[in-house]
C-alpha cells in the first residue's frame, strides 16, 4: 500500500470573482522545506510564485530547498499542472496529467524538465527552473505548482503484514498571468453522463468542465436523476466546497445507493452554484446494457441476490409436473382396466 502525504505551501488560487485560500500546512514527516525566491515581476505578497509575464519572456525561477534531517535525501521536483481531481479538489500531483481540450497552455509546456536533486544532511540548495513564456499571448491564468516528492524507500513500515510506503511531497504554487486588468469569469458546462464505479460502488458520473482560464471554488453541486417520464427523484447527490482549476474537468459522482445499475432512459437535473454564479443543466441520457454487467459484478456493497422466488417457481413446476404425470398414469390405468373388462 502506498501512502502519499502532500503539503501545500502558501498556495492561493487567484480568481477574479472568487478567492480560494488554501491554508499552509506543516508536516514534520516531510523532513525538508522549499521556499520561493520571489522575483521582481511578483504581483502580490504571496509566498508562492504569482507572476505577471509578457509574451516571449524567458525567466529563471529559483527555489530554496533545505534538508531538516541528519541524513541525505533525494527529491524529484517537477513543474506540474493544476487539475481537478475526482473529489472536486484542485490538485498538482501529476506532471503528465492530460491537457484539457480547452487549455491554451499548461505549466509543464512552459518550464524546463523535472529535476532529481540530492540534499546532504542539513544542506540548503537552490534549484532553478527556466520559464519560457509563449510568444502568443494568453488570457486569464495558467496555474500549477512545483511538486517535490521525496524519493527512496527508507520510510517503509510494516503494518498488519502490509508494507506501507510513506512518501512525502510539498507543493509550491505558480500562477502566471499577462493581463491583470481584464476579468475572466469561470464558465461551467456539462459533458458526458455515464455509469461506472466510484470507490468500487455503483454510480453515474456527470462530467463537469470549467472551460475558462480561471480557478474558482466554494461550489455546491446538486444533482438529481429521474427515470424518464417520472417526476419522482430516483437518485440524488449533493456536494459542497467543490473547486475547479482553470480549464479542467472532472467526473461528478452521483451515488446509486448500493443498487445495481439498470439499463434505461433517464433525466439529469443538475444545479451548480459558486458565489453569485449559477449553472443549471437539464439533460436526458440513456444507460445501455453494454458494460453494465461488468460494472455490477465488480461493485461492492450490492445486496445479495435472492433466489427464493426461483426455488419456489421450480418447486411449483415440479408439483405441477407430478400432478400431470399422476393424472395421465391414472387415466391410462383406468382405460387399460376398461379394455380388459371388455375382452371378457
Amino acid at each position: 500500500m502506498k501512502k502519499n502525504k502532500i503539503v501545500l505551501l502558501g498556495l492561493v488560487m487567484l480568481v477574479t470573482l472568487f478567492m480560494l485560500p488554501l491554508q499552509v500546512h506543516a508536516d514534520e514527516g516531510a523532513g525538508f522545506t522549499m521556499e520561493a525566491a520571489i522575483p521582481d515581476n511578483q504581483v502580490s505578497n504571496s509566498t508562492y510564485f504569482d507572476l505577471q509575464v509578457k509574451p516571449g519572456d524567458k525567466q529563471d525561477l529559483t527555489i530554496k530547498f533545505a534538508n531538516l534531517e541528519n541524513e541525505a535525501m533525494k527529491l524529484k521536483v517537477s513543474p506540474n499542472p493544476a487539475f481537478t481531481n475526482k473529489n472536486g479538489v484542485i490538485e498538482y500531483s501529476q506532471y503528465d496529467y492530460p491537457k484539457d481540450n480547452t487549455a491554451q497552455y499548461t505549466i509543464p509546456e512552459l518550464f524546463s524538465k523535472p529535476q532529481e536533486i540530492t540534499l546532504k544532511a542539513k544542506e540548503v540548495k537552490n534549484v532553478t527552473f527556466t520559464l519560457n513564456v509563449p510568444k502568443t499571448s494568453f488570457k486569464g491564468m495558467i496555474l500549477g505548482g512545483f511538486y517535490a516528492l521525496r524519493q527512496g524507500e527508507d520510510d517503509n513500515q510494516e503494518s498488519s503484514g502490509l508494507r506501507i510506503n510513506n512518501r512525502y511531497a510539498l507543493v509550491l504554487g505558480v500562477a502566471l498571468r499577462e493581463d491583470l486588468k481584464t476579468k475572466v469569469e469561470p464558465e461551467l458546462q456539462l459533458n458526458t453522463i455515464k455509469p461506472g464505479l466510484d470507490n468500487s460502488r455503483t454510480a453515474v458520473f456527470a462530467n463537469l468542465q470549467n472551460i475558462k482560464p480561471q480557478a474558482f471554488g466554494e461550489m455546491t453541486v446538486d444533482a438529481k436523476i429521474y427515470q424518464k417520464g417520472s417526476d419522482k427523484v430516483y437518485k440524488a447527490t449533493k456536494k459542497e466546497n467543490q473547486e475547479m482549476a482553470p480549464n479542467s474537468n472532472y467526473d461528478f459522482a452521483i451515488d446509486w445507493e448500493n443498487q445495481p445499475i439498470e439499463a434505461g432512459e433517464y433525466h439529469l437535473s443538475l444545479v451548480a452554484t459558486s458565489g453569485k454564479k449559477e449553472w443549471k443543466f437539464e439533460q436526458d441520457f440513456t444507460i445501455a446494457d453494454e458494460g453494465l454487467q461488468k460494472i455490477n459484478e465488480e461493485a461492492v456493497g450490492l445486496p445479495e441476490k435472492n433466489y427464493l422466488w426461483l426455488y419456489i417457481l421450480i418447486a411449483v413446476l415440479l408439483v405441477l409436473i407430478l400432478v400431470i404425470l399422476a393424472f395421465i398414469l391414472g387415466r391410462r390405468r383406468r382405460e387399460d382396466g376398461q379394455d380388459k373388462d371388455g375382452e371378457k
